[in-house]
């Protein structure tokens, strides 16, 4: 284990967390991007007196995610056009001629944001802070762990770059504005546009080129996957199996649901996304 405390510390880290966790969101809102969000776990980190032992582990860690973000961007602009019709014939075929996406619109999308628009649409921006979490506390548990899932989410987060740039594909929206789906609304778009909180991406983000698509393998579900394996896997021999599994399992079927109603993924893109996840769990667990 990397640190023992007492009862007060560890409560005092969990304060000094939340703290820093509010201050950024009521500064920048609520997608934190890992420049942002590693400052706030470095405050719970220095509470432990654990703050140059955080830096040396975590700085290369989001140095190389956002170098995977760039490297997005850079798959968008070999190859900028997209697919439109494999996934979304793929979809017709698995959903006997219906798109989820359509559907779940016309139950649920009135024209205006209801509670559950805006729960879904922060589950879509929850994606970004989850894994790094995760991460925070594995590395609280044992380095080892730390360093496997690191080193795991990595490689599903570059496996998935070479695949933007190999196949970009077009998701739901896109393919709404091309004519191919009925039009479309973006739930998490307009409560971005009417929360009164900002927006402002970090620092290093200004620099770092954008990817509009990346769609194929969705990697909103590959890190939800990433996180429910990763869970379980260390429950799984211990009494607490079960509930962990059951309670881990939301995670990625509401981060699914959310994806998929505010037309960013087919379904299609988010089972790609969850192979991809979990060959790079299995395969790092065989390395």
């Amino acid at each position: 284990m990397l640190f023992r405390s007492d009862r007060p510390t560890a409560i005092l880290a969990a304060v000094a967390f939340a703290v820093a966790l509010l201050a950024q969101v009521l500064t920048f809102g609520v997608s934190l991007t890992p420049d942002r969000y590693v400052l706030v776990l470095l405050a719970p980190a220095l509470v432990l007196g654990r703050g140059r032992r955080f830096l040396l582990d975590f700085v290369p860690f989001v140095a190389l995610i956002v170098l995977y973000e760039e490297s997005r961007g850079i798959a968008h602009s070999l190859h900028p056009t997209p697919y439109y019709r494999p996934q979304l014939d793929a979809e017709k075929f698995l959903f006997f001629g219906h798109v989820p996406t359509v559907s779940l619109q016309d139950w649920l999308w009135t024209g205006s944001l209801h509670w559950y628009d805006q729960f879904l649409s922060f589950m879509t921006r929850v994606h970004f802070i989850v894994p790094p979490t995760l991460a925070f506390c594995l590395w609280l548990k044992r380095r080892a762990l730390y360093y496997r899932f690191a080193a795991t989410l990595l490689v599903l987060s570059y496996a998935g770059a070479f695949t933007f740039w190999a196949y970009p594909a077009a998701p739901p929206w896109a393919a709404s504005f091309k004519g191919l789906l009925p039009p479309l609304a973006n739930p998490a778009g307009t409560q971005a546009a009417t929360s009164p909180l900002p927006t402002d991406s970090g620092p290093l983000y200004h620099l770092v080129s954008d990817n509009p698509y990346a769609a194929v393998p969705s990697l909103h579900e590959g890190y939800a996957m990433l996180v429910f394996l990763t869970v379980v896997l260390l429950a799984w021999n211990t009494r607490w199996r079960w509930p962990v599994f059951g309670v881990a399992l939301l995670y990625p079927i509401i981060q699914s649901i959310a994806v998929v109603y505010t037309a960013n993924h087919y379904v299609v893109d988010l089972l790609i996304g969850a192979v991809y996840a979990t060959v790079a769990v299995f395969g790092m667990r065989r390395l």
